[in-house]
């Protein structure tokens, strides 16, 4: 049974993010058991480091290279304990988050969460609920994915081909080579700021585009061209 967590963060200028986010996380982690590892984008250009060093169990790491899966990989390498937990920094976990995972690996090998967005309204609601079963559309980032340690590095980790979809891409691998996996009832809390800063169709829209090119077998380069040109960050 799997005993302790590395919680890997992956981040680019989240200073002031964190500034809120890294006080709660600590204070609901028992840490002897729990370690955070920020691993900080190499085209960041806030004070994260600053943020994060006067916090005893979280260590801050920059990469070498620029982006989250090369950063979720790079903290994996770093990690000290025998799950790994990777949390997206605008998504907050619950309080018992570390109890729920351990259940869950007691006859899993990965999993994530279910999830609700913090923002109130109808559509915001109707795209969570797409995540609630096992299903095409499971499996996201913002789902906050977690595998014991082997089994991670069984599967290689998270493809660096991909800027985005490096998610979906490693949970496909994942139900492809069965191995037993669960989502927690229990939601995590996902940060609605791209919605707010565009809008709820031309996001939904966006996300539906670039899933289908995904599914058609597009290459990594053009999912990436046709997000980041049409999403406003």
């Amino acid at each position: 049974m799997s005993t302790s967590i590395s919680i890997i963060i992956p981040c680019f200028n989240e200073a002031e993010n964190l500034s809120k986010k890294l006080p709660r996380i600590t204070a609901i982690s028992e840490k002897n058991i729990v370690e955070i590892i920020v691993v900080d984008c190499l085209k960041s250009s806030d004070e994260l480091e600053n943020i994060c060093n006067p916090f005893p169990n979280v260590t801050y790491l920059k990469s070498k290279e620029s982006g989250r899966a090369i950063q979720m990989n790079f903290g994996a390498k770093h990690a000290k304990n025998d799950v790994l937990l990777f949390l997206h920094a605008d998504v907050s976990i619950p309080e018992n988050y570390a109890n729920l995972i351990f259940d869950t690996l007691k006859e899993n090998d990965a999993g994530f969460f279910n999830y609700k967005f913090d923002k109130e309204g109808f559509w915001m609601r109707f795209n969570a609920s797409f995540v609630k079963e096992k299903g095409t559309f499971t499996g996201g980032g913002d789902q906050c994915h977690f595998f014991k340690k082997e089994t991670f590095n069984k599967l290689n980790g998270y493809n660096e081909e991909y800027v985005i979809m490096e998610d979906f891409e490693l949970i496909n691998r994942v139900k492809k080579q069965n191995i037993p996996y669960s989502i927690i009832k229990t939601p995590v809390t996902v940060s609605a700021r791209k919605y707010e800063k565009n809008s709820w169709f031309k996001v939904s829209l966006i996300n539906g585009y670039v899933f289908l090119l995904y599914k058609l077998g597009a290459s990594p380069k053009r999912l990436e061209r046709g997000y980041t040109r049409l999403l406003r960050k």
